[in-house]
């Protein structure tokens, strides 16, 4: 989106920033903002990260990348069309913003970018050991986020 296409948001407040996929712990964490956080000054991003392995890519078949291409832009619609309609049903004033590279690092500079607030990101609650080989979204936001944090545990 071009910075002429960005909506004029200096009538609202706080800008927050929501890093969705197509998980229950991202409609959680949703959820859990519009109940407990959300006002009608608050302005929301919801940022949607493509996590996906251009290694893999580039070493794909033409055929491969294309069921591959295919299957990512069926997600992001997925995950657009549901957000959208949460938003739309729960009068909240916000988008939807499309990000990439690992979702992290994707999540802070999007919240750099918009002048967020806040984040609130849903987490998957994986044990220690998992989290020590695969990494955690959540604990990188949180250790290189210039904002407040909240993360969302759905038990």
């Amino acid at each position: 989106m071009a910075e002429d296409d960005k909506p004029d948001m200096s009538n609202f407040r706080v800008i927050v920033l929501l890093a969705v996929d197509e998980t229950e712990y991202s409609e959680y964490a949703f959820n859990w903002y519009r109940d407990f956080v959300h006002r009608p000054g608050n302005f929301l991003v919801l940022l949607h990260c493509t996590d996906h392995d251009y290694q893999s890519m580039r070493d794909a078949s033409p055929g491969q990348t294309k069921t591959m291409i295919v299957e990512l832009t069926e997600k992001m619609k997925f995950i657009e069309d549901k957000f959208g309609q949460l938003m739309n049903h729960a009068g909240i004033s916000g988008r939807i913003q499309r990000g990439s590279g690992k979702p992290g690092e994707a999540i802070i500079k999007a919240a750099n970018d918009e002048g967020a607030s806040m984040i609130v990101t849903g987490t998957r609650g994986h044990g220690k050991i998992k989290r020590t080989f695969l990494g955690s979204v959540s604990d990188y936001v949180v250790h290189h986020s210039p904002v407040p944090v909240i993360i969302c545990r759905k038990h």
